[in-house]
């Protein structure tokens, strides 16, 4: 006798529902927003913040060349004191910055009009009306009735609440593309293990010291080769020059590390010096033409200058294992802690 086949569900393996928790984290999200909303809304700290973000942007954009140019006057002196600063800020501005960025700027474009969506289909709260004292006293047994009724049948609106919350952010949701969510946060999480494989040392370290230095000298050394009759090669003669750079750099890097990151931090402090201060120069009408003066014999001579100072500062320092004196440290107590910090990664 031929046995008849199982059915199909008997092969399949048992499922577990967890539906409910879906929704309890759902709907807890829901009233943890509003919540928030009510807090920010109490305390005014949306506006506060807005106009911090505002002063502080508004300093940043009419101060930024002389920011740009204490910064660079702190890796000209201190470049080797933050180490893993400097390294994790060169690879992410040459490889990852623009695709994190656009990443990162569409995603939070999606998360704005979800939690717009969110705040309009949120039930609006009615103003209590005003009421003299008799219609207090007269109100106040019908608002204790109310209450106490409401306490018996708490179960039943509970659960009809939960369900509403959680339907609510099912539809803000539903609003955000989990593809682009998905590769913010594959690019934020690159950009972190990049810096951590950089902050660890090894072959890493190397490489991204290597990429910071030619990043910064290459610009200064094409400027002053010239190959004539091979101007229609001018692109593959830039890649030329790039890759021999590569080939000199690379292997020092290896061989004496802790040189070429004080000649890779000099060499940054030296560029952020002479572009920014040019600039400076421009806005006070002490320079002409900032550009000009970028492209002249002086500024080629400045930026040479400032370089050899830093690395022979920092080469100095190094070899007497001396670090920052403690006001140095006090003026830049953030980057110090931010370094200590990436050092117990």
């Amino acid at each position: 006798p031929v046995r008849p086949s199982p059915p199909a569900d008997m092969d399949a393996p048992p499922k577990l529902d967890l539906s409910f928790a879906i929704q309890y984290a759902l709907a807890f999200s829901a009233r943890g927003y509003k919540k928030l909303l009510q807090v920010l809304d109490q305390t005014k700290a949306t506006d506060k913040l807005s106009a911090v973000k505002g002063k502080v942007q508004a300093v940043c954009d009419g101060k930024r060349d002389m920011i740009l140019v204490v910064v660079g006057v702190v890796l000209v002196l201190h470049g080797l004191q933050f180490k893993n600063m400097l390294l994790c800020t060169q690879i992410f501005l040459t490889f990852l910055y623009d695709r994190v960025t656009a990443a990162a700027a569409s995603m939070h474009g999606d998360i704005q009009v979800a939690m717009e969506k969110l705040k309009a289909d949120a039930p609006a709260e009615p103003e209590p009306a005003k009421e003299s004292n008799d219609d207090q006293n007269k109100h106040a047994k019908k608002r204790e009735a109310k209450k106490s009724a409401a306490a018996t049948s708490t179960s039943g609106s509970a659960a009809d609440r939960l369900k509403e919350d959680a339907e609510l952010t099912k539809k803000a949701l539903k609003v955000l593309d989990q593809d682009k969510l998905s590769q913010a946060a594959m690019q934020i999480l690159a950009s972190v293990m990049a810096c951590i494989l950089v902050i660890h040392g090894g072959l890493a370290q190397k490489v991204a010291i290597a990429i910071g230095l030619v990043a910064s000298l290459n610009d200064k050394v094409g400027a002053v080769l010239v190959f004539p009759g091979y101007e229609t090669m001018e692109g593959w003669l830039r890649i030329l020059v790039h890759l021999v750079l590569y080939a000199m750099v690379f292997p020092f890097a290896c061989l004496a590390s802790p040189l070429a990151l004080a000649m890779n931090a000099s060499a940054l402090g030296a560029k952020l010096v002479v572009e920014h201060g040019c600039r400076v120069a421009e806005a006070y009408g002490k320079v002409a033409k900032a550009d000009e003066c970028l492209g002249s014999q002086k500024g080629l001579l400045g930026f040479a200058g400032v370089m050899a100072f830093g690395f022979l500062w920092q080469f100095w320092s190094w070899s007497a294992s001396s670090g920052m004196a403690w006001y140095s440290q006090l003026l830049l107590l953030p980057a110090v802690v931010v370094e200590t910090l990436l050092g117990c990664i």
